[in-house]
């Protein structure tokens, strides 16, 4: 078992400590709250600021505390010198050079959990929060074989919670979730907005399409500023992109729109988890290299040997090389 310490307890944050408890590793928890603390100590998770037994060190507090914050968040805690440390922040780049300036870089492993909802707080936390999501870790083309140890550790973690692990780099994170995070969210506050000012009847009229276009909206300021000004530049590059298919003729939208989401439908269930059934592919990881590879054709990691090495995913189309 693998001792996990979780600073900052959150939705994320909570749910990745819930999970973890439930999984049978032992579990320190942290928030710089004293309400937070109570409520996660009431649940039943082990508070300290003493994390020197974890071997995972998991920074889940929000976006600024990862950034300009990290150092007094880290000294919010003690832990020792051999952890591997990951985070939960929604932008990859900012985080990796707070990192970076404090020295951390060797064993840290960004990463990003593709779950959650527009609730924020413990009270939101459950263990069942990550069952099934992805989740992208981080690496750059020519890794340490340090840093692809801790890779492996952190995706071992991961996938026991039950989510599958995508491997990227921080840009390449940052410009996919510019699109899928970013300009959505951008999006939902633009037509809230625009509604608010238009008057009664579009209040009266707004239904079910209305309200699930506009749902994130109601995300709390923190993430959205996450989302869109600390990845400001990839958020209006995608936004851009997005623009110029309005540019079209609205019959061949309609008709490209709607076979594209039908597709990335498709994609995304062959990509994803799909519970213990046979056909999974196990190979050895070889390097950095290997793992970006299988992360950029959409190879969701569903399991990861963390003593051998070795990982298994489902095979697709697009991949072919390491089966």
């Amino acid at each position: 078992m693998t001792t996990i310490g979780i600073v900052g307890l959150g939705m994320i944050g909570g749910s990745v400590a819930l999970a973890a408890r439930r999984a049978g590793h032992p579990v320190l928890a942290w928030d710089t709250d004293p309400t937070t603390r109570r409520r996660a100590a009431d649940g039943g998770l082990a508070v300290s600021a003493d994390l020197t037994t974890a071997d995972v060190i998991v920074l889940a507090a929000p976006m600024p505390a990862l950034t300009d914050g990290l150092p007094a968040l880290l000294a919010s805690v003690r832990f020792s010198d051999t952890a591997t440390i990951t985070d939960v922040g929604s932008v990859k780049q900012p985080v990796a050079a707070a990192i970076r300036a404090a020295g951390l870089s060797e064993r840290y492993v960004g990463g990003h959990p593709m779950a959650g909802t527009e609730l924020t707080g413990f009270p939101a936390a459950t263990a069942d929060l990550l069952v099934g999501a992805r989740w992208v870790l981080c690496l750059d083309d020519h890794d340490s074989e340090r840093r692809i140890a801790a890779w492996l550790r952190v995706a071992g973690l991961i996938t026991e919670l039950g989510a599958g692990v995508l491997a990227l780099t921080a840009v390449e994170h940052d410009t996919a979730v510019a699109l899928i995070s970013g300009v959505p969210h951008l999006l939902a506050l633009a037509l809230s907005t625009y509604a608010e000012m238009s008057g009664p009847v579009v209040a009266t009229l707004a239904a079910g399409s209305f309200a699930d276009l506009t749902r994130v909206a109601g995300s709390s300021r923190v993430l959205l500023d996450a989302v869109t000004q600390q990845n400001a530049a990839a958020v209006r590059a995608a936004l851009r992109l997005v623009l110029e298919q309005l540019d079209r003729p609205w019959d061949d939208l309609i008709e490209l729109g709607q076979a594209a989401r039908l597709s990335v439908r498709a994609k995304a269930a062959a990509g994803g988890l799909r519970g213990h059934l046979p056909g999974r592919t196990h190979v050895l990881v070889s390097g950095a290299a290997q793992l970006l590879e299988l992360g950029r054709a959409g190879v969701v990691i569903e399991s990861v040997d963390f003593g051998t090495g070795v990982i298994g995913y489902r095979p697709g189309d697009a991949v072919a090389a390491y089966e």
